[in-house]
């Protein structure tokens, strides 16, 4: 505990000596403009929605030592959305910034059985019905997103390192998607299309809004980094569902990092530091 405190206290005097010296400084000058290379990553958790081409079979697949209620299939699951893009940034004054850019989102959804396999129902008539085995079907999707975003900072002088916080939306536009079925049999490969066409239809927007908080690392007038982290993440749309999943809860949390380069160094906001 005594070393704790030791390095603590190093620390708070080493931040201490960083700011004093940065209020040595009587005009301080940061770039309006910035360009984020952003990456991260936003986690909802949600429950498989079954669809109804599945075969539930009590006799076969009941277990006591398995929640029934959730059938067979997997209950549930996380959903992580990955992203990267470019942002540019613009400083209104020395507290507030605000940014828009485009942004590229990766996700998958798997639907999995705790057997081997489960049986889809490929066709049916009056009299009869036709099964296959899939041993499990994945789903990725590709969006194109455009976030918006607004950075307030508590301090208004630029240190080393600066925390702000942080309020965001995102509009995700679906751009493509596939489906990946894994048959038991090699041979009911011919059954994909079908398998997808009875799958249905995605969502074409997916939308959110985020609370966060930050931290940047470096000087403004040089590339510096940017460490966040997003919580509550708020899901919103028409439907917050897609074709075989669907967000129990709306609710997530989100990491982000973002690498941003100065632009236009001579359109600068200057400021004069009351030194000590």
């Amino acid at each position: 505990m005594k070393k704790i405190s030791i390095i603590l206290s190093f620390i708070l005097l080493l931040v201490s000596y960083i700011q004093a010296q940065e209020e040595e400084r009587e005009t301080v000058t940061m770039p309006r403009f910035r360009l984020g290379i952003e990456a991260g990553v936003d986690a909802f958790f949600g429950k498989i929605n079954k669809p109804a081409m599945i075969r539930e079979s009590q006799s076969y697949y009941y277990d006591y030592d398995y929640d029934y209620n959730c059938g067979f299939i997997s209950g549930d699951g996380e959903f992580d959305n990955y992203y990267f893009g470019l942002r540019p940034e613009y400083s209104l004054n020395r507290r507030i910034a605000v940014s828009a850019g485009l942004r590229f989102t990766f996700n998958k959804a798997s639907l999995n059985s705790d057997r081997d396999y489960f049986l889809w129902k490929i066709a049916e008539s009056e009299t009869s019905a036709n099964y296959i085995k899939i041993n499990n079907i994945s789903q990725n999707k590709y969006y194109i997103g455009i976030p918006i975003e607004i950075k307030l900072f508590p301090r208004e002088l630029d240190y080393f390192t600066r925390n702000y916080f942080i309020l965001g939306v995102v509009s995700n536009f679906l751009v493509s998607s596939t489906n990946d079925v894994s048959f038991q049999n090699a041979a009911m490969k011919k059954y994909s299309s079908e398998v997808s066409r009875q799958i249905g239809s995605l969502n074409r927007f997916q939308g959110y809004f985020y609370l966060g908080a930050g931290l940047k690392m470096g000087r403004t007038n040089h590339p510096f980094g940017n460490l966040e982290i997003h919580l509550p993440v708020y899901m919103f749309g028409n439907d917050n569902s897609n074709s075989f999943t669907r967000i129990k809860n709306t609710f997530g949390i989100g990491i982000q990092t973002t690498l941003q380069i100065p632009l236009f160094p001579k359109r600068q906001l200057k400021y004069v530091v009351i030194t000590n």
